[in-house]
């Protein structure tokens, strides 16, 4: 390490950035992003509007590091700007969260790679991984082909980081997915995004054909995120330290909380109004089993968010005490975010039961939240099942592990 050159430090603070104003903002654009989600979703995507005010207020760049321009926030202090976000519409919190993780992500590369992506200014980042796409060296870099589903925020971002197998290749081969990047203006977009929630992400099926990649915009698996090559410049903020997966898996949650908190709101704004037909109650709130379930619904979510934030929070002090996690550390974190996901989903079928059936209506913002929180629990990273036998296997000694460490 003494080789390496800090640069964030010699900048400035190697500290994070305030998130008290896009905590404000987010509050303060929560009737927008609330009027514009029926729109969002009939469109598949953010509306315009929508995409003008998370452009203008830098809701896109809060992960980014200083010396690009970035906010270069905490993960505690960005998961509650996605929760207010999300308070809004889960939809657009799912593109903020993708766009700000996968332009962190980008910054852990070389300083070749990053002057390549940020060198005239903070530009948004988004992509996916799986199914790989196949790259085939050439003369200064790679030709590349490739479909990639799921790739949210794409009409918000300027690059694709795409996952890719390496073929004909001599010589031995590191296994794993690499990444290269792609301007999206190179890429064909394919309308795929049909789904039962999250419909206003805008993820559909970005696809390359023989796209010429230079060299220094392929990140391979024998030098991966986070490499710290000697002599490094562009290197020393706090978030350069902190694991990929981690990192996405907690801040991804925040969201789903957030909008969990929000049909709360609704739910309970509502009791006091509504009666409960087929009762001799005039409002929901003189049942005492339906007072008794909201109140258990909000110490679920309480506890969810003191969950995450000791889940953000221990990312945080990781990065800035630059120490490495180990395979325990994230097996312990992984689990922590299942009980989240728990927790959220226990709480939203409880306020769909005390709505009743009118809050499936699709003119009734509840049945949005419900339908977004549902698809977004089932991301991958989310399973509770394969987080729980990860952190069983770990804590008994059964190894191999169902995934290798930097998977969890």
């Amino acid at each position: 390490m003494d080789m390496l050159v800090n640069h964030e430090a010699a900048a400035g603070p190697t500290g994070y950035g305030d998130a008290e104003p896009f905590i404000a903002k987010a509050r303060e654009l929560r009737p927008l992003f609330q009027a514009e989600a029926a729109e969002g979703e009939r469109l598949r995507a953010p509306t315009p509007a929508v995409h003008e005010a998370l452009v203008s207020n830098n809701l896109l760049s809060m992960l980014l590091p200083k010396r690009w321009g970035g906010a270069g926030l905490s993960m505690t202090g960005f998961s509650k700007v996605q929760m207010e976000i999300a308070k809004g519409d889960p939809s657009v919190s799912w593109v903020v969260q993708i766009v700000n993780g996968t332009t962190w992500v980008a910054s852990l590369t070389s300083d070749k790679t990053q002057e390549a992506l940020f060198g005239e200014g903070p530009k948004a980042v988004c992509g996916a991984y799986n199914p790989p796409g196949k790259a085939r060296k050439v003369d200064g870099g790679y030709i590349v082909s490739g479909a990639w589903p799921y790739t949210s925020g794409s009409r918000q971002s300027y690059w694709a980081q795409s996952g890719v197998m390496l073929e004909n290749t001599s010589g031995p081969v590191v296994p794993g997915i690499n990444m290269v990047y792609i301007p999206f203006s190179q890429l064909e977009m394919q309308d795929t995004w049909f789904v039962t929630g999250m419909q206003g992400t805008g993820s559909d099926t970005s696809v390359a054909k023989e796209v010429f990649v230079p060299e220094h915009l392929m990140v391979t698996m024998d030098k991966p995120f986070g490499h710290v090559e000697p002599n490094k410049k562009h290197w020393g903020a706090a978030s350069d330290n902190l694991p990929v997966v981690p990192v996405v898996r907690a801040t991804g949650l925040a969201q789903l909380v957030g909008a969990a908190e929000a049909m709360l709101e609704i739910v309970e704004a509502e009791s006091t109004k509504k009666p409960i037909v087929t009762t001799t109650y005039k409002t929901r709130s003189e049942s005492g089993a339906l007072v008794h379930a909201l109140g258990e619904v909000a110490a679920q979510l309480d506890n969810a968010k003191l969950l995450l934030f000791a889940a953000t929070g221990m990312l945080d002090e990781a990065g800035l005490n630059r120490t490495v996690l180990t395979d325990a550390d994230r097996a312990k974190h992984k689990a922590q975010c299942a009980q989240i996901v728990q927790l959220v989903h226990k709480s939203i079928e409880t306020l769909m039961f005390i709505a009743g059936s009118s809050a499936f209506s699709l003119s009734n913002p509840l049945s949005r939240y419900w339908r977004d929180i549902h698809v977004g629990l089932r991301h991958i990273t989310n399973l509770p099942m394969l987080s729980y036998e990860i952190y069983g296997r770990n804590r008994l000694g059964v190894a191999p592990n169902i995934s290798p460490s930097g998977a969890y």
